[in-house]
């Protein structure tokens, strides 16, 4: 095989979006020691109590319809979709709202915490945001602007990195945080908008509210079945850092939900890459009627080589890692990454292929094995608390639910791959 088909094939865009997205998780990695200085883990907790509320409105931000865009063969029909998340996106941000306003009390008082309630506010333009750059970002997939994401990426991350350290040298504490995840999130839409602008706001004119209703029909699957799907999926995750918040500490959310952002890094750069662009052409080849069990497999086997050196280290050194990075203090985070680093290997590898029950229209079948597993985990976490053991006892049942569910979705992944 040549360069030049190497390039054109599925090996250059993976190379193209993980180039852009290595740099954007490197910053992340390299501010990291600096903001463990200036923010304390309580104000990490709060972040990721604040997060918890607001990725559930901002994962179903689009009704999922943003994942539709890339699956129609003509643009007509992809713009209304897009027009159609849109408006989603919209009534979304508009609900949230209301949530705030009349339950942001309670949701504080559950978590825990009362210190909450203030920062719930910005909860709705985190959705709005989010709701723009997933839109945007399954366009440019679309379109197979695989540099536009890249930078995306990079600007996004850099905006979360400059704006969470300047605040934090100015002492804004846990808003600061979040502004930084607004604002990263904002300058990561604007390269993805400008391209669509640039290159497509002609087909604007091809949106018709008879074709987002029709589109929105035949599509339906996704906010009826993916939309759960992954609103269970956040849900959990929201869930298990309320009950950290409320029957363990505010300081260990602090270090879990920390050490689960960096030791995911990986993820970010390799497996979202992968993922991203084998959506795109395996959606094409599934619409010819091809195999995709090949591609499936090749790219598994990358993906294994890659992950599999990365989550050793911090099963054999984390709490050293964690400990001369972040500081003796967050030596405890990395003894959490040592108790998950086998789920961790594992979802690295299965996760940049779980598009493949929605482009074989498996997604009822996936709802329900997922919904299975995210109650398994929250009950993992309640079962450390209800049999007053730690947070460890927790994480060990988390890692035994999380490895057998990942060995059995990977094989799911390859047998219903074939055309």
């Amino acid at each position: 095989m040549t360069g030049k088909h190497v390039k054109s094939g599925f090996f250059g865009p993976v190379l193209t979006i993980m180039s852009g997205s290595t740099l954007a998780q490197l910053i992340p990695l390299l501010t990291e020691p600096i903001l463990a200085r200036l923010f304390t883990p309580m104000e990490f907790g709060i972040l990721a109590l604040f997060l918890a509320v607001a990725t559930i409105f901002a994962s179903v931000a689009t009704g999922r319809y943003e994942m539709a865009v890339v699956l129609p063969s003509k643009d007509e029909e992809a713009i209304n979709l897009l027009a159609l998340s849109l408006i989603i996106t919209v009534f979304m941000t508009m609900l949230s709202g209301l949530v705030v306003i009349f339950f942001g009390e309670n949701i504080a008082s559950w978590a825990g915490n009362s210190d909450l309630i203030s920062f719930l506010r910005w909860v709705p333009l985190f959705v709005f945001i989010s709701g723009l750059f997933q839109t945007f970002n399954q366009w440019a997939t679309r379109k197979k602007s695989y540099r536009n994401i890249a930078a995306s990426k990079i600007t996004q991350s850099s905006t979360n990195g400059a704006v969470s350290i300047g605040t934090g040298y100015a002492l804004w504490g846990s808003i600061g945080l979040i502004f930084g995840q607004i604002a990263g999130w904002f300058m990561g839409f604007v390269p993805l908008f400008v391209k669509f602008w640039r290159n497509d706001r002609n087909l604007l004119s091809l949106i018709r509210k008879s074709e987002v209703k029709r589109l929105a029909q035949i599509y339906s699957d996704f906010p009826r079945i993916n939309s759960m799907h992954v609103l269970t999926d956040i849900g959990q995750q929201s869930l298990v850092n309320f009950i950290i918040s409320r029957f363990y500490s505010g300081e260990i959310l602090g270090f879990y939900s920390r050490m689960i952002r960096i030791v995911k890094v990986p993820a970010g750069f390799i497996g979202a890459a992968v993922g991203q662009v084998f959506y795109q052409k395996a959606s094409e080849q599934w619409q010819k009627d091809q195999n995709i069990r090949s591609l499936l497999t090749n790219q598994m086997k990358i993906v294994g080589i890659f992950g599999l050196p990365i989550f050793i280290i911090p099963a054999l050194f984390g709490p050293q890692i964690f400990g001369f990075v972040l500081g003796e203090a967050w030596m405890v985070a990395g003894q959490y990454a040592q108790l998950l680093s086998p789920w961790l290997l594992l979802n690295f590898l299965i996760s940049p292929f779980s598009y493949i029950p929605l482009i074989v229209n498996r997604q009822k079948r996936f709802f329900m094995l997922s919904l299975v597993m995210n109650i398994l985990v929250i009950l993992a976490f309640l079962s450390g608390y209800l049999m007053k053991e730690d947070i460890f006892f927790s994480l060990i049942l988390l890692t035994i639910i999380q490895v057998v569910f990942h060995l059995y979705l990977g094989w799911w992944f390859y047998k219903i791959s074939k055309a």
